[in-house]
């Protein structure tokens, strides 16, 4: 039987879509539809292509006027609209609407392959991790294929790194050239301090496909957990290396958020000056991705005449991924609650993923204004200038890529970061680092590539909240501790304890017969086994009286720290939140200032105490205080005593919140 006119133009449209014909398949689309505008499958298509050239709106606005105009929504020809509608609907934000129209898609037809990945991309961006990983999990026993494996690792890799890996690994060997898979793998291999498996595994894609991204992690990544003093030594020439073969070669980034996985984190935990590598970095990534630079326009403005006054307050933005209960949320709460309101207009700047909790929640209300930044770096400039600011504040850069990249641009007149990642940023547009005088050394300037600037007398750079004292507090047979013996407690990070800490702790273990060390397993399981193998090297012999106890959150943490005979800083990088918690419960925290800012801030803290018999002068020093600490009950009893007779002046200190005003003035050349 021959052919209707209307089925012919619907054929004849989609042989010009499937030879990649995409601008004559639309009007060969809209020419039916001018016929029969109640084709339902050209709309679909319509709304296919619009998805093809990243046309989200449109795609959602063409298919939806099939899904909501078709009378019967659950006929089996609807699963693939609702499932691309629930797409759109995922790429403009719309998380939940898009998690119904996939479940709709899967509720006609149970066996599509596609609605489930889709179900399950959609519960991974509201972070429904087990259900993201159940929806993938579907799809393949539906079908099992290498984006399916794929999908799966994405799912696991921050809560299951073992199943990422093997998941990842299962994608890679379905399609051997799966460079996402191999991508996501190196990666994942970085992270738990598998680097050498990680560069196997970069160069097996790079071979594939050598995309710009894959380049720059390769060249720029350093071992989270290194080996040694020597390792340190060869990484950082490592990197030098190939730091000059991508300046002699450098290849183009386009979208640097979706190419480049990580941020040059762990450089910081070295005990070196970073300011020469990172300003080189910087300038690399200039040069690779030259809209890095971009500038939002009310910069070159002039000056509003009335600035700094109520009628022209100044425009603060408060920006980081981890203004939630985190590091950077305890320190960046206090200022936004306490700053001067008749002065500074506040904006918290939330970057994704977004986790809702009581600090998120605290930081929106203290705020004057909040926003939730798009994943696109453009997007996110643009959303960044329509707030006009006067300064931005970076609370970190260099945790994640996000923000570093975004840090690039000039979104302000005045951009500043601070003590949120200790280390200097190596990026042009980034204009001051705010530090603080009882934290630095006379030399200190030349630590940093932007410009100094110095608090003055401030034990802390946060207005801290004190925390609260744990009620009941726990004993140590409570809590995961040793119950024999004196408990030398090392709470920080893994990747904090630099080769020099473990000979000091195996030396206070040697000269301690009845001591035990005892570290916190933060971080993937591999950290914890590369740490006590490195340990092992400096004093195999001592290595029993050492303990990994699991994370302690809240007053379980505070509980650990106050039942540890001495509580040991780690060299090089001290700590800043751990150690204000550790010295609210009295806690004696022993120390030795090195020469950067992120090895000193806890000798800053007994500076503002006047407490200093905790601050060794070099490693001999350290070991005998923390002996002395540890063996001598009164001298010890004195001290605790001493530190929360004093330890107010760390908390809710008005003058810091009174500091960062001044800075924030005189970066604007006001009178403070």
């Amino acid at each position: 039987m021959a052919e209707d006119a209307e089925t012919a133009a619907f054929r004849n449209a989609l042989q010009l879509h499937s030879q990649g014909k995409l601008a004559e398949a639309e009007a060969a689309y809209r020419a039916l539809l001018q016929n029969w505008p109640h084709h339902g499958q050209a709309w679909h298509h319509l709304g296919i292509l619009a998805l093809q050239r990243n046309d989200y709106a449109a795609a959602a606005e063409l298919i939806g006027k099939v899904v909501q105009a078709v009378s019967d929504a659950a006929a089996p020809g609807m699963a693939a609209p609702w499932a691309n509608y629930g797409i759109a609907l995922l790429r403009l934000g719309r998380v939940d609407e898009a998690i119904a129209a996939q479940q709709r898609a899967i509720k006609i037809d149970p066996n599509f392959v596609a609605a489930h990945k889709n179900l399950g991309n959609a519960y991974r961006e509201k972070n429904m991790r087990d259900e993201a990983e159940a929806a993938y999990r579907q799809a393949l026993r539906i079908a099992p294929d290498a984006d399916g494996w794929f999908n799966l690792g994405l799912a696991l890799q921050n809560v299951d790194p073992g199943g990422a890996i093997a998941a990842f690994r299962q994608a890679a060997a379905l399609d051997p050239r799966h460079v996402k898979a191999m991508s996501s793998l190196a990666n994942l291999l970085r992270l738990q301090g598998r680097i050498e498996d990680a560069r196997v595994v970069w160069d097996r894609a790079i071979a594939i496909d050598p995309q710009p991204g894959l380049r720059f992690m390769r060249a720029l990544t350093v071992n989270p957990i290194v080996a040694g003093r020597a390792e340190i030594e060869a990484e950082r020439q490592r990197q030098l290396a190939a730091i000059a073969a991508l300046e002699a070669d450098t290849p183009p980034l386009r979208a640097p958020e979706d190419e480049v996985f990580t941020a040059n984190f762990f450089m910081a935990y070295h005990g070196r000056n970073n300011r020469d590598v990172h300003a080189r970095i910087g300038r690399l990534y200039e040069k690779a991705c030259p809209a890095l630079r971009w500038q939002a326009p009310h910069v070159a403005r002039p000056r509003h005449p009335d600035l700094g006054t109520p009628a022209r307050r100044i425009r603060v933005g408060f920006l980081s991924q981890f203004l939630r209960r985190h590091s950077i949320g305890k320190t960046t709460r206090g200022i936004l609650a306490q700053l001067d309101k008749s002065r500074f207009e506040s904006t918290a700047i939330f970057v994704q993923p977004a986790i809702d909790d009581d600090i998120a929640r605290f930081i929106r209300e203290s705020a004057d204004h909040h926003i939730m930044l798009p994943k696109k770096l453009q997007a996110a400039r643009e959303a960044v200038a329509a707030l006009e600011l006067d300064i931005l504040f970076f609370q970190d850069i260099g945790m994640e890529p996000y923000t570093y990249f975004l840090a690039f641009s000039r979104l302000a007149p005045v951009q500043c970061v601070s003590f949120g990642h200790p280390d200097t940023t190596g990026i042009p547009n980034m204009d001051w680092f705010i530090s603080n005088d009882l934290f630095e050394l006379p030399e200190a300037a030349a630590h940093y590539s932007e410009k100094l600037f110095l608090l003055r007398d401030l034990g802390t750079l946060a207005y801290y909240y004190r925390p609260d004292d744990p009620n009941p507090r726990k004993s140590r047979a409570e809590l995961p501790l040793p119950l024999q013996g004196r408990i030398y407690l090392c709470p920080q990070h893994l990747f904090k304890i630099h080769p020099d800490f473990d000979d000091i702790a195996i030396d206070i273990l040697r000269r301690d017969p009845e001591g035990r060390l005892v570290l916190i397993a933060q971080g993937p399981q591999t950290w914890t086994d590369l740490t006590l193998r490195r340990m092992a090297k400096a004093g195999p012999e001592v290595m029993n009286r050492v303990s990994v106890v699991p994370p302690q959150d809240g007053p379980d943490f505070l509980s650990l720290l106050a039942a540890a005979d001495v509580v040991l800083d780690t060299v090089h990088f001290n700590g800043m939140n751990t150690s204000l918690e550790a010295l609210s419960q009295g806690a004696v925290v022993v120390t030795l200032p090195s020469d950067q800012q992120r090895g000193r801030h806890t000798q800053g803290m007994y500076r503002r105490m006047g407490i200093m018999e905790p601050v060794a002068r070099d490693a001999a020093d350290y070991v005998a205080i923390a002996l002395r600490v540890a063996q001598d009950a009164n001298f010890r009893a004195d001290l605790r005593s001493r530190i929360l007779a004093a330890n107010h002046l760390l908390y809710e200190d008005p003058r810091v919140v009174r500091e960062f005003e001044r800075f924030f003035l005189e970066s604007l050349g006001l009178q403070a």
